[in-house]
């Protein structure tokens, strides 16, 4: 069914329920960033399967709301459906209460299905189409009576993620939670967010890919946890091991029967933004809401010092499986026949073959030349480039270890650069080891730490739309908060916050460049002037040296840049002999 037939379809069910417009975004009821087949029906209508954006629909008229990642992409996927592209961050785009007053009479009636969308969004929604003279209806779901051959709830068992790998007991995670209650005068936690349900109860699953998470909602309170997750998602083991360890089982629909119970001498945490606009109405006008962000969330976002070891032990799995990738496609390349999809299924069978590895952590990212450009591209067979020996190649991948996540890109040269393309390479180089080497005082803010990134791009008048890091989970979601180094991030960066730090420069129709390590916050110095923070490089693969302009680098950078590829020597070089240690020891000689 092609995307126009969708959107008569769901018109038509629009106009049964007097709704003059319809909000449809990428979201799940637990608020998620990657979501289950499921719940993508914003997907299955407008075609566009980036993971953000947000689809309004009218009567004679749709469009889509993405960032700066998808620009590209969504221009390609939305051609031909009558859905307009528009482009978030730019000051000609109208947000979506202004393009639908633009369109509709005051007092049109705009539905939403309050199950995926956030409570903060939800209102955010209601707030501006009030002040627009519109109504709202935040509970209609249209696409179940249109949508025949949806995909199923994924089916997948949840599994214990034990203390070996976890390093953190569950009953270590619930006594935080339970002292973080006490220091706010709260009685009870409402968890909605998988990951941080997932991490507490030491729990993983399969429910969305690359993610290891499993359907469930939670809460906890002084002295009793319950987990919400369907039965047949949870063996006799499971429910026995969580038992023992202090949780309640019961059915994933029970939730929102178990908030409405809760008494006027309940103080309830929830976190607004991660959970869904339908159970918060739920709760019962006696009970004391405290709007925070998740507890969990909080105690997962700073790694104990036992998951950080855990974490580098992932890292030398994924550096070994990485330096065996690249001496690979280094023989390769003009000597059989390589391609972006080949390369991301050569990448998956090293990675595969190391220990404890579970899965990808989001599909890779394989870009030649001017595919590079396309910030979050997909190749496929349609798409699929040969690769030569010549030109940028990024390779944006990651994966998931019993011991941790890990998120790495690496922009490789094939051929002889041109001055154009190392200096383009050496100010995304600069960026990226100026915040690996900052050193700043506690209390400082991702927006504070994304400009040292940006500084050498800018000097010569040059940016990327993204963001510069994100916080990475622990055999969890490549992506979490609430840390991230962007401009619009104020949270303060803490001891123990594992980041990505990846700024990039796109040239479309030319090439992209990225360069990504992953970094933990730690304790430098305290003196006279404070408590100030550094952080740690985590990630152990070669940077591609061939295309440093290397007059550009001061000496500090040559400092840094020989530091960190004599310790991805030393790290990984016991892992290897013969010819492929030899490449190791060239491609990470000093400069």
């Amino acid at each position: 069914m092609e995307t126009i037939d969708k959107l008569s379809l769901l018109r038509q069910q629009m106009k049964k329920k007097n709704l003059q417009a319809y909000i449809i975004p990428h979201s799940d009821p637990h608020i998620s960033e990657y979501i289950p087949d499921f719940w993508k029906i914003r997907e299955w209508i407008s075609g566009f399967d980036g993971s953000a954006g947000t689809l309004a629909i009218t009567a004679d008229s749709a469009a889509l709301w993405t960032d700066s990642r998808y620009f590209l992409q969504a221009e390609r996927q939305l051609n031909g459906s009558g859905i307009e592209l528009c482009k978030l961050g730019l000051p000609e785009t109208p947000d979506i209460s202004s393009w639908l007053s633009m369109t509709l009479k005051k007092g049109s009636t705009i539905g939403f299905d309050g199950l995926i969308l956030s409570k903060n969004m939800a209102l955010t929604f209601m707030d501006c189409f009030e002040k627009k003279g519109f109504c709202c209806n935040p509970s209609i779901d249209l696409v179940s009576r249109i949508w025949e051959d949806r995909p199923e709830l994924p089916q997948g068992m949840a599994f214990v993620h034990p203390v070996e790998f976890a390093k953190i007991s569950v009953a270590e995670k619930l006594g935080a939670i339970r002292k973080a209650l006490l220091v706010r005068d709260a009685t009870g936690y409402l968890m909605c967010s998988l990951d941080e349900i997932c991490w507490t109860f030491n729990i993983r699953g399969a429910d969305i890919l690359y993610n290891p998470v499993v359907l469930s909602y939670a809460y906890i309170d002084d002295d009793s946890a319950t987990l919400f997750i369907a039965k047949d998602k949870v063996d006799a083991d499971t429910v026995e091991w969580l038992q023992n360890e202090g949780v309640a089982v019961k059915d994933y629909s029970k939730v929102f029967k178990f908030i409405t119970k809760l008494g006027k001498r309940d103080v309830l945490i929830v976190d607004p933004a991660k959970t869904n606009y339908a159970i918060y109405s739920q709760i019962p006008e006696k009970v004391k809401v405290v709007e925070s962000l998740g507890l969990a969330a909080e105690l997962k976002a700073r790694k104990f010092p036992a998951e950080i070891e855990g974490i580098k032990s992932a890292m030398v799995q994924d550096g070994i499986a990485l330096v065996s990738f690249l001496h690979w496609l280094d023989q390769s390349v003009g000597t059989i026949e390589v391609t972006e999809l080949s390369i991301a299924e050569k990448l998956l069978e090293f990675r595969s073959q190391r220990h404890h590895f579970v899965s990808e952590s989001f599909g890779s990212i394989v870009g030649y030349k001017d595919h590079g450009a396309i910030v979050h591209y997909s190749a496929s067979p349609e798409t699929n480039y040969p690769i030569e020996r010549n030109g940028f190649l990024l390779i944006d991948s990651g994966a998931q270890y019993l011991n941790g996540t890990t998120d790495i890109t690496r922009t490789i040269h094939l051929g002889s650069p041109t001055r154009d393309e190392m200096v383009d390479y050496t100010l995304v180089l600069k960026g990226m080891i100026c915040l690996a080497s900052a050193k700043f005082p506690v209390g400082t803010r991702g927006s504070q730490l994304d400009t040292l990134a940006r500084m050498a791009l800018w000097n010569h008048n040059l940016n990327y739309g993204h963001g510069t890091g994100h916080g990475v989970g622990y055999f969890l979601n490549v992506h979490e908060g609430p840390q991230q180094i962007r401009p619009e991030n104020h949270h303060p960066i803490e001891v123990g916050m594992v980041m990505s730090d990846e700024p990039g420069l796109y040239r479309p129709g030319l090439h992209g460049i990225r360069i990504e390590n992953l970094i933990v916050c730690a304790d430098d110095e305290t003196n006279g002037y404070g408590r100030f923070l550094k952080f740690n490089t985590l990630t152990l693969c070669p940077i591609d040296t061939k295309p440093i302009a290397r007059d550009m680098l001061c000496a500090d950078e040559i400092e840094w840049l020989n530091g960190y590829h004599a310790m991805v020597y030393d790290l990984l070089s016991p892992h290897f002999s013969g010819e492929i240690l030899q490449w190791l020891k060239t491609k990470t000689n000093p400069i």
